[in-house]
Order: C-alpha cells, then structure tokens, then sequence
C-alpha cells in the first residue's frame, strides 16, 4: 500500500488517500479464487479481492500513521473506494476520528451522591403488565397499592445498583472536565447514534415517543436539546478517560494488549476489523477502564435516598 495524502480536515477529523498497485489486487484476487465459497461473478470477485487487499494492506499503514503522527484514534476507519482497474490496482480513501487537542480539568477528588434515575409512572405500569398476570392486577385498592409499592421497589433497588457504577460509565464524571472543540461530524456521528440507541430502547419497551415525551414532560425541541448535550457529555467522556489515561500513565502493555485480543468477544468487543485496529480498541478499552477505575478509587460516594422519586405525568 502506498500513501498519497494524509491531512485533517479540523483538528481530530483524518482523511486519508491510498493506493495498491495491480500485483497487490491481483494477488488478493487470486486469494479470493482459492477461498471457499468464492464468487463467481466478476465483480463480485473484484469488489471481495479490494476488501481484502484493504483490510491486510492497509493495517501496517494505520499503525505507521498512528506512530508518526502521535495520533490516539476514537473511531474505526470508514473507507471508501475512490477507483479500481484490475490491470492497475485501487485508489481508496478513509476517514477516522483522533484524540483533538483537549484540555483535562479535574478528574479526582469528587464527592459524588449514588443518584439513582427518578422512576416514572409509566415504568411502572410496564413493568407491572410485564411481569404480573390478571390476578395481581384484579386485586383490590389496597392490594393494587402493594404490588405497585413493590414493584417501584424492585425497579429502585436495581436502580441503586446501576447507579453504583456510574464513575465508571464514559459520561461520569470526566466528560463535564474536558473542554476544547470536537470534530464537527464526529459530534453529529455520536448523537445520530444516541438516536438510535433511544429509539432501540423504546420499541424494546413498547413505549412510543408522544408517551415518552408526555411522561417526560418535554417537548420536541426540549428532547432534542437534551439528546444532543447528552450524546455530546458521554463523547468528551470517552474522551476524557483516554486523556487520564496517558496523564496517570495507566495505558497496557503489549502483553497485555496480546492477552486481551486472545480473549476477544464479538458481543462485547464488537467484529473484528483489521490488526492494527483491534489493537488499538483492545489497549484503549483497557486504559478506558483502568482511568474509570482511578477516578472511582480518588472519589467518594454518598449513600442513595432511602425512597424513590416517582416522575407523575404531566398534562400539557
């Protein structure tokens, strides 16, 4: 693979032109023939052989950019194939996502309350036709007023516990210390992906968003606003716990990096994309981890509310 042009559109948003020479395509070409199940179709041939020739080729020449350029990517690279002759080889390009120029506030030192999310009232009822038949629900008044005691119950317990981690979710607490500008379309990318992620969580729960937006209590706009901060606090959080890691000096050893790939897990770890990527998503969820830790074991945690708070609808 050779380099053509390596720049970054802002500070943090890399773009990258390759290209591979006719021996390399055909050589990959030639692989693709010999695999199982190969295509038949020219073009189906052809489109395999430069995906292959991209994901061997092009991973000592992430890896040399990373190393010479001091980059810290935070996203998988997007490729795209820019032209393609079999007698002359490819041209491809990529763009990934680095580490911009932040500035690391406080990351130690926190008093930080157990603060479980309010429970709305809507959960409750969902959890209650979820999980109890007819009989419960046909109960009298005040055996109705148990079963939802105990069911609001059950919900903040678990709710306690979850919220017992939060110092080592992204977006607690390093994401509000870490200022400076991010990629535009790196921001974009990550609230899109909140979005779905939203809307995954509420087909799952059978919820629809006028319900979800009554209970809330909000409006179109409100809940927009809202996502976006969101989606941009647990970002720099990423951020953040990356930025503690080379400060504390909390970042892998090869060793370990070597053990983490050996224990890869496609539901955790997501699909693997070519070696010098997954090394880096191996030894940066290690750091991520170990910063999440460090930040947990300098802070101190007060006890949850012996009581839940219970969101009622409001009528708007």
């Amino acid at each position: 693979m050779k380099l053509e042009h390596f720049g970054m559109a802002e500070p943090g948003d890399c773009r990258v032109v390759f290209s591979a020479a006719a021996e390399e395509l055909e050589a990959a070409v030639q692989a693709e023939k010999a695999a199982p199940d190969a295509p038949q179709d020219e073009d189906d041939l052809l489109t395999a052989a430069v995906n292959r020739a991209i994901l061997e080729g092009f991973s000592p020449l992430f890896a040399r950019l990373m190393k010479e350029n001091d980059l810290q990517p935070v996203t998988d690279p997007d490729f795209e194939l820019l032209a393609v002759n079999r007698a002359e080889g490819f041209r491809a390009g990529v763009q990934f996502f680095c580490l911009p120029p932040l500035e690391l506030g406080e990351y130690t030192g926190f008093t930080q309350p157990i603060q479980p999310r309010p429970i709305r009232e809507l959960t409750i009822e969902l959890e209650i036709n979820r999980r109890h038949g007819d009989e419960d629900r046909a109960a009298d008044a005040e055996g109705k007023r148990a079963l939802r005691a105990r069911v609001t119950q059950d919900i903040y317990a678990q709710r306690c516990q979850q919220a017992r981690a939060v110092p080592n979710r992204p977006h607690r607490p390093a994401g509000t210390h870490v200022a400076g500008p991010l990629p535009k379309q790196l921001v974009a990318g990550n609230y899109f992906a909140e979005q779905r992620q939203f809307n995954l969580r509420m087909q799952a729960n059978g919820v629809n968003f006028d319900q979800y937006l009554k209970v809330q209590g909000q409006t179109v706009e409100e809940f927009r606003a809202w996502l976006h901060a969101e989606a941009e606090r647990k970002l720099r959080s990423r951020m953040g716990l990356l930025l503690v890691a080379q400060k504390e000096e909390l970042w892998p050893t090869e060793a370990e990096v070597d053990d983490e790939l050996a224990h890869w897990d496609a539901k955790r770890d997501g699909e693997h994309t070519f070696a010098s990527n997954d090394r880096r998503r191996a030894a940066q969820r290690i750091a991520s981890s170990r910063a999440a830790a460090f930040i947990l074991a300098h802070s101190t945690l007060t006890p949850p509310p012996a009581e839940a708070t219970v969101l009622k609808a409001e009528n708007r």
